[in-house]
């Protein structure tokens, strides 16, 4: 089977390189040459079974991106190659610390890459009489060539990759996901949406949005407009462009009431918005809306506390 390899490089030169040696290698190619956010989200759409990463992106840097792909479920499998030129120990460390299966040193060799990508995609024979506690758990140098850290500093980075796995709680039962920065706003929605009877998740970090919502599947996104590194209509767009959420609700979050925000809402695909602050009506209104209705007990507790009126 044709393995594809992903390569996230913005370098022209660099990218004809790399297909030109991939391509005569019998690897189908896919390139993210527009950034670190799109090669995320290449990483989730395309499941390739290999990453190349140049690791200086402009906005995300190449750091950023593996750090973000070994902390979700949904890509951290897929071995990642970072390339790169470190120079000092405290470039090593980097390398070390992102949590990328390999480095290849810039300017790249073509024999030396596909080296790695050869020991990383294929399947190693293994002797199942061997005893284990004599095979060697230090970092491989052909990986991780002029490699100068110990094996401890590689036990510490082993365990720090670990602390940066993002599980959302209860996400199996999750059915609402407010993608937001704001920790206030976020409590506040987690307290109606729970109160209300359904799963509630927050996703704080936005750049790490879409492979958390393939891990938790809601059938309700709320999307504030004004986060970092990204606003709510790009990535409105960029979950449209996955089809496990063609037909998901949608819903903008907003300062704004006018217009125009109105109809951009419309042209990125999100099925509607209402304005901050986040008040408890209006999203109980859309919960009944778009999601099964809540439980008769439920009902009843809403109407107790006057937010429905009595029918």
């Amino acid at each position: 089977m044709t393995k594809k390899i992903l390569i996230i490089e913005d370098n022209s030169s660099v990218c004809n390189l790399l297909q030109n040696c991939l391509t005569q290698n019998g690897y189908e190619i896919a390139f993210a040459t527009e950034g670190g956010d799109e090669g995320i989200l290449l990483a989730v759409t395309e499941s390739p079974d290999l990453i190349l990463v140049d690791t200086d992106l402009p906005v995300i840097d190449g750091w950023q991106v593996i750090r973000i792909l070994k902390a979700s479920t949904v890509t951290q499998n897929i071995p990642v190659i970072a390339l790169t030129a470190p120079a000092t120990d405290a470039d090593w460390n980097r390398v070390l610390e992102s949590g990328c299966n390999a480095c290849e040193l810039k300017p790249i060799d073509p024999k030396g890459i596909l080296g790695k990508i050869k020991a990383l995609t294929e399947p190693i024979a293994v002797d199942r009489g061997a005893d284990v506690s004599t095979v060697s758990t230090e970092p491989d140098p052909i990986l991780f060539p002029k490699y100068q850290l110990s094996y401890k500093a590689a036990s510490h980075m082993l365990r720090r990759s670990s602390a940066l796995m993002t599980t959302a709680t209860e996400s199996q039962e999750a059915r609402v996901v407010y993608v937001d920065d704001s920790p206030l706003d976020s409590q506040t929605m987690a307290a109606i949406v729970e109160g209300a009877g359904y799963g509630y998740n927050n996703i704080s970090e936005p750049l790490k949005a879409l492979p958390l919502l393939l891990e938790i599947k809601p059938q309700l996104i709320f999307l504030d407009l004004v986060m970092p590194d990204t606003n709510g209509y790009e990535m409105c767009a960029q979950i449209r462009r996955t089809s496990v959420f063609r037909s998901t609700p949608i819903i903008i979050v907003t300062n704004n009431d006018g217009i125009i925000d109105r109809v951009r809402t419309r042209f990125v695909g999100a099925s509607g918005f209402f304005s901050k602050p986040v008040k408890e009506e209006r999203v109980v209104k859309l919960l009944n809306k778009y999601l099964h209705p809540a439980p008769v007990s439920l009902m009843e507790n809403l109407y107790q506390r006057s937010i429905l009126p009595f029918v």
